[in-house]
């Protein structure tokens, strides 16, 4: 699975591709979905209930009622100020000391104790779960789900599917660059400062550089780091002047 293979910590949406194909294997013969439509709030919300499942029988959660209490808060303010209130949005803690957060369908978030204890204000954390529930918000499950039919339906019709793979990494690509954004805004319209996500984001790259890590990351992680922070610097600059 994904979220075993990433070590470090990169926020973003791969564990969804994972959950889409397991679905798309085991789904009902009876159960279709136009190849130009979205998953609906119903489809997303099910789906999201057995990767909930699936992750509850993998990996210990932290059972902390006030630590949960806290950070299902700072979720709420944030879905509150989103642009799709109709999920059941709800975040988890997974007892790792790995730093590392992801989303997965139907509103599901879940962030390690690594992170939180990496973290050093609530902003930050606020900033981190803010990029996942934009995921959800952006419905970049039912993006990821189209993209995936045409990769499947490549592939059975013999053809090279080196093409497709490459336009459904760029998307990945931009679904990041727009969670990232939305994240930063619905964390500023929350009450939160939006410097909390590019702040983590260089504290933690600033720790990977000091142990250098450069042995088992490729340089081309770093610099798509540092572009990532740059973009959400100049993004969140854009905001003060608007205001």
């Amino acid at each position: 699975m994904i979220l075993i293979r990433k070590l470090l910590f990169i926020i973003t949406i791969p564990v969804a591709v994972f959950f889409i194909q397991e679905w798309l294997t085991i789904a009902d013969d009876n159960w279709q979905l136009d190849d130009s439509a979205e998953l609906s709030d119903a489809e997303e919300i099910e789906l999201g209930k057995s990767v909930n499942e699936y992750i509850r029988h993998q990996f210990y959660l932290c059972n902390d009622p006030e630590l949960n209490k806290e950070l299902n808060g700072i979720t709420q303010r944030l879905t509150a100020v989103s642009d799709r209130k109709t999920l059941p949005f709800a975040c988890d803690i997974i007892q790792s000391y790995s730093i590392n957060a992801f989303s997965a369908p139907g509103g599901h978030i879940y962030v390690t104790e690594g992170l939180l204890k990496f973290a050093e204000t609530e902003d930050e954390i606020a900033g981190i779960i803010g990029h996942e529930v934009a995921h959800a918000s952006l419905r970049h499950v039912s993006k990821l789900y189209r993209e995936f039919i045409e990769i499947i339906s490549q592939r059975e019709k013999g053809t090279d599917s080196v093409a497709t793979l490459l336009l459904f990494n760029c998307h990945l690509e931009e679904f990041e660059q727009e969670a990232d954004t939305a994240g930063v805004l619905y964390a500023q319209k929350a009450g939160f400062s939006p410097d909390g996500l590019p702040d983590f984001l260089e504290r933690h790259l600033n720790l990977l550089i000091q142990n250098r890590a450069f042995g088992f990351l490729r340089f081309d992680f770093y610099t798509a780091t540092f572009t990532r922070i740059n973009h959400l610097r100049e993004y969140i600059s854009s905001l003060a002047i608007k205001e």
